[in-house]
């Protein structure tokens, strides 16, 4: 009698792909309740959930469930993606001298320059670590050329028709932002489906007794 597969959730993915998708979900509603924007409140709620829901990811709930198989460089990336887009983004003053705008603008692209890093080397180590089901496991990849794309885009384009009117291409920049609500949203649903049906697990051999 051979051994036979079983499968047990994964309690890590459920909770960060809860908490993934939590954080796209919360800006959708307070945007909807007030669409002059949600303010310092929800700026800090959705980075908390999103920093647990990469927390949660990186290292796992109950030693099993790390995406990244916890090896330094994914939980690295993890953490930094996390942490450093919310800390610049609560630190940078709300009102700015002239002066000072040059100076923010600098950090503001080193913050990006980093969080980019961090993403590319977070994907790659999902993809790299095996933990997640293929295909899935390169999901987050798709997740972020989605948004590369989408971002790039516009710049692509404004060059492009130098001297033509911005709202003529006005949809591209309401297509980015849709996409980088979209894509945490869609890989939180997905995490929760994958930690649901879970992974495979031999049953232990009771016939004939393992040698």
């Amino acid at each position: 009698m051979t051994d036979a597969e079983v499968r047990r959730p994964v309690r890590a993915w459920l909770w960060a792909g809860a908490l993934l998708a939590a954080s796209a979900a919360v800006p959708i509603a307070l945007r909807a309740a007030a669409p002059g924007g949600y303010g310092l409140v929800g700026l800090i709620a959705t980075s908390a959930l999103f920093a647990a829901s990469l927390v949660v990811f990186a290292f796992g709930l109950g030693g099993e469930g790390s995406v990244v198989g916890r090896r330094p460089g994914g939980v690295v990336a993890l953490l930094v993606l996390a942490f450093v887009p919310p800390i610049v983004e609560l630190a940078l003053p709300q009102s700015v001298s002239p002066e000072q705008i040059a100076q923010l603008q600098v950090v503001w692209y080193i913050q990006i320059a980093v969080s980019a890093a961090a993403a590319l080397g977070a994907v790659v180590a999902v993809g790299r670590a095996g933990v997640v089901p293929h295909p899935w496991r390169w999901a987050p990849a798709w997740g972020l050329l989605a948004i590369a794309v989408t971002q790039a885009l516009p710049q692509v384009v404004g060059v492009a028709m130098q001297g033509r009117s911005v709202d003529e291409f006005m949809w591209l920049f309401t297509l980015g932002s849709l996409v980088i609500l979209m894509v945490p949203l869609a890989l939180g649903v997905l995490a929760m489906v994958l930690g649901a049906r879970g992974l495979a697990r031999p049953n232990p051999q009771i016939y004939p007794p393992a040698a």
